[in-house]
């Protein structure tokens, strides 16, 4: 999901630059080194979701960024009915970071089936949303790096995201199990809901 919205942002921006746009991706690993980040940067920060939350070795890897200000979109990857706090918490946890978050997005995946199981791992994303998520983050970019506006750069307003941190910390479970428990709840009869993004 993040490659596909990272290789789409840059396709975008390419008239905007002087320059070739390089783009990186990696898995965000704890105690893993990072490529440097700048002002220059535009950051596309992917998590997924379990039981609402982001994952706890998500949140510990995020810890290690040295945000520097960069334009980040965050994104969270559900397959659920419900994507709980999980975008709020990457949001929070990003801004945290010295990361500025100018748009945020819960994109609904599916995975079809394979060999009779009602789980696989062919994962299907909604391109549709996350190409109208890159339609509108680019017109934001552009207005805040002064590509659209004259060369006048503008300020970011703050992000509103719905969503909680949680209460406690008993809310946060081993990855397995929360995976397991994930598991439990795709498989409930109730209506799913869509792609949804905040910019």
């Amino acid at each position: 999901m993040t490659r596909l919205l990272t290789r789409e942002i840059a396709k975008r921006l390419t008239e905007c630059s002087p320059h070739d746009i390089a783009v990186e991706s990696m898995y965000l690993r704890e105690g893993e080194e990072l490529p440097e980040i700048n002002e220059e940067t535009v950051v596309i920060l992917g998590m997924p979701v379990y039981v609402g939350k982001i994952p706890l070795p998500g949140i510990k890897a995020l810890r290690e960024i040295e945000g520097s200000g960069a334009m980040t979109l965050a994104l969270v990857a559900y397959s659920g009915h419900d994507y709980g706090n999980a975008l709020y918490e990457l949001t929070h946890f990003a801004d945290e970071r010295e990361l500025s978050v100018i748009g945020a997005g819960a994109i609904a995946i599916t995975y079809a089936s394979l060999r009779g199981e009602s789980f696989g791992k062919s994962a299907i994303i909604d391109t549709i949303s996350l190409g109208e998520y890159a339609d509108a983050a680019v017109k934001k970019i552009k207005r805040l790096g002064g590509c659209d506006i004259e060369g006048l750069k503008i300020k970011a307003a703050p992000l509103e995201v719905k969503g909680r941190l949680p209460m406690h910390r008993m809310s946060r479970i081993s990855p397995r199990a929360a995976a397991m428990a994930q598991m439990a709840l795709d498989r409930l009869p109730i209506g799913r809901k869509e792609s949804e993004w905040f910019l």
